[in-house]
């Protein structure tokens, strides 16, 4: 989509989108961290499920949500970010309403895989709106907003959700989700019928833009510079980290939670300042991929040093703190992996790395999870699984090594200064990113 055939609209117009667009992306970001890990003991005692249906329901979520990216940012692309979030809002709201109304295991893996689906559509809509409705020099700031508004989705999801579950029925608050979800998806709707839409793109839909993608070796460059430090900060958060915390520092499990709560509490806050961070690095790209890479690859050998001394527990809660200030620059990552292509792949692009994204981080956990059980192990006085300090070293020797190759990366990519390389209109932006 050409965006000399579209004027931007007044900021108040634009921010009348964008206010209900970050409320869906909220919630549907909610609908990912909280369903199933939060009701994992209700799904078992109310729904009867056993631990195998109950993955199948987190697998069915995340495999649509991942292998959909690359679709959805082709139709984005095509024909815009309003028109695709006003389908894949539908689908999201019926599966929300599916999830929490069905009665059977079937029933809720269906909604489930409608709840990804219709999740995957909103993140690269939203990209879309902001590269097209816009003025590019707000584009990191209000990115950052947008991260923060998942990232507080995803707060929600812990122990919020599970104190309102303490309190009222699982499926009442889902239900009650689904409907708030319903009021911004309306506001989105009434938006796009008083206000003119950019035409979609002339070009047939097709699958040249992605072959052209990723014959870019800087796609690949980018995906993975970025995405290392996300999937180490991903797999400390949700695989292996809670456990690490019983395991080895002794701490209940309520205590590991608020752990695992004031690392993602910290990336919400740290997200929400990506526009302050591009304007102290000068609107470039490159250096704060670097930083962040060698940051998170000094916590990991700060964790390693910690596990060989035998550290206070304290420390290792420091530790991943400073692991969440390590990944919040994610969205440098998109603006980068955008500007080292075209405006015509403003969602693409986005939607390979995002994909590349949870590719990464299915293969480190397979691979961690084997050195885990390789080690020697025993059972512990709750029943689990006590693995050895030198199966966590391994592990996190490993995400040491990658993330060293992530750096290394990182300096061989080109700066793109906050422009499209190639792109002659956009020479004419500012480099400074100051409102």
């Amino acid at each position: 989509m050409s965006s000399d055939t579209f004027t931007k609209p007044s900021v108040r117009s634009a921010l009348a989108l964008f206010t209900p667009l970050l409320l869906i992306y909220c919630l549907s970001y909610f609908q990912r961290t909280g369903i199933p890990g939060t009701i994992f003991t209700q799904l078992q005692t109310d729904a009867g499920l056993d631990a195998v249906q109950i993955s199948l329901i987190s697998f069915s979520y995340i495999w649509v949500y991942a292998l959909s990216q690359v679709f959805i940012g082709l139709l984005v692309d095509k024909y815009g970010g309003v028109r695709v979030i006003l389908v894949g809002g539908v689908v999201l709201i019926a599966g929300s309403v599916i999830f929490p109304c069905a009665k059977t295991p079937s029933m809720m893996y269906l909604g489930r895989v409608l709840t990804g689906l219709g999740s995957g559509t909103v993140f690269l809509s939203i990209l879309k709106v902001l590269d097209l409705w816009f003025d590019r020099r707000h584009y990191s700031t209000a990115l950052g907003i947008l991260y923060f508004s998942a990232y507080s989705g995803g707060i929600l999801g812990t122990m919020p959700f599970a104190w309102c579950c303490r309190h009222f029925a699982w499926r009442n608050i889902l239900l009650v989700i689904a409907a708030v979800t319903f009021v911004a998806y309306v506001c989105v709707t009434v938006f796009a019928a008083r206000h003119k839409l950019p035409p979609p793109a002339k070009t047939p839909l097709s699958l040249r833009p992605l072959l052209k993608l990723i014959r870019n070796r800087n796609t690949w460059k980018v995906s993975f510079a970025s995405n290392m430090v996300f999937a180490n900060y991903f797999v400390l958060q949700t695989v292996f980290g809670m456990k690490f915390l019983q395991d080895f520092c002794g701490l209940s499990a309520t205590a590991a939670s608020w752990v695992i709560l004031a690392m993602t509490v910290a990336s919400t806050i740290c997200a929400s300042c990506l526009g302050l961070v591009c304007r102290l690095f000068d609107n470039r790209r490159r250096p704060p991929l670097i930083v962040t890479a060698g940051l998170n690859l000094f916590v990991v050998l700060f964790l390693m040093t910690a596990i060989a001394l035998h550290a206070s527990a304290w420390l290792f809660a420091i530790g991943y703190v400073l692991c969440a200030f390590s990944s919040c620059l994610n969205g440098n990552g998109v603006m980068m992996i955008q500007e080292i292509n075209s405006r015509d792949m403003a969602a693409l692009a986005p939607a390979f790395t995002n994909m590349v994204a949870y590719l990464l981080v299915t293969m480190l956990t397979i691979p961690l999870g084997v050195c885990l059980e390789a080690f020697p192990h025993h059972i512990g006085p709750s029943g689990g699984e006590v693995y050895a300090p030198a199966a966590y070293l391994t592990v996190f020797g490993i995400m040491a090594c990658l993330t060293m190759l992530s750096l290394a990366v990182a300096w061989m990519l080109p700066e793109t200064h906050g422009k499209y390389l190639g792109e002659k209109s956009d020479n004419d932006i500012p480099a400074d990113m100051g409102e």
